[in-house]
């Protein structure tokens, strides 16, 4: 969740603010080939990055809630949490690096198109171009809604056998929302796209479904801009762990309360 926030935070503060000023002066400034590249990275790589991250959190969501107990020893936990991160971390930046930026091919930048025409040359290559389209967009977004449907239906058929468990029960449900609800924000928009852009692949002429797939394109903005209010759902948790009173000194030390002997009146008198 930390991750996707970065990215999504990185796209909110490059991507949004380019297409602003494109909308507003109709041109990319400045417009220079350095521009455009930042751009398609933030634009293609970067979201294609938080796709990819999403969709191992919910593989990584699936085994916490039903094989807890690999995540108990430090080995385990190790492979199974953090070295996929951040192998699929190194992935995302050295291949958009290497297309984008060290392309095999000669871009074209075109100033007078929003996103500098969005389409980096390597995207006609054969290999990478149906890579990128297919492992690094298509198959992302159809494993969050099949592990999404799976943890549902494993979920319901096990309720019965964990009522006697509360805690594990209300764990695990807990778990469940937190991936159904930020897997919804991301469906509604990315699956119909994901299903345009597979048929083009098959054959669909380029020009049919060109403006459905521009709203589609948008709205995957409000993917970025949504989630951080997604995990405000989840902030009670997140303030219990980090102690976020300690931490801005907004819980006062607790003093003991001295009582202080007070002399009574005969005694000053004396």
């Amino acid at each position: 969740m930390i991750v996707m926030l970065i990215i999504g935070l990185i796209i909110e503060l490059v991507d949004i603010p380019f297409y602003l000023k494109f909308l507003h002066s109709g041109i990319v400034q400045p417009s220079i080939p350095f521009i455009c590249m930042l751009w398609w990275f933030i634009d293609l790589g970067l979201y294609n990055g938080f796709i990819i991250i999403m969709a191992w959190g919910s593989l990584h969501r699936y085994l916490f809630i039903f094989h807890e107990k690999i995540f108990l020893q430090g080995k385990k936990r190790f492979v199974f949490h953090y070295l996929p991160l951040i192998i699929l971390l190194l992935y995302i930046l050295i291949f958009y690096i290497y297309v984008i930026i060290f392309p095999p091919c000669k871009n074209t930048f075109d100033y007078i198109l929003p996103v500098c025409n969005d389409y980096p040359c390597y995207l006609d290559d054969v290999v990478l171009g149906i890579w990128d389209s297919i492992v690094n967009g298509i198959l992302p977004t159809f494993i969050i809604c099949i592990f999404s449907v799976a943890i549902l239906i494993r979920v319901h058929y096990q309720k019965r056998r964990l009522v006697n468990q509360r805690n594990q029960w209300r764990q695990q449900r807990k778990m469940m929302f937190q991936l159904i609800s930020s897997s919804i924000l991301y469906l509604i928009p990315n699956i119909p796209l994901s299903l345009l852009i597979l048929a083009h692949l098959c054959g669909l002429p380029e020009d049919v479904g060109v403006e459905a797939q521009l709203y589609f394109d948008f709205l995957c903005y409000f993917v970025i801009i949504l989630y951080p209010l997604v995990c405000l759902g989840f902030v009670s948790e997140v303030r219990k762990k980090m102690q976020l009173r300690r931490l801005f000194l907004l819980q006062r030390a607790q003093r003991n309360a001295t009582v202080i002997p007070q002399k009574s009146h005969e005694q000053i008198v004396r």
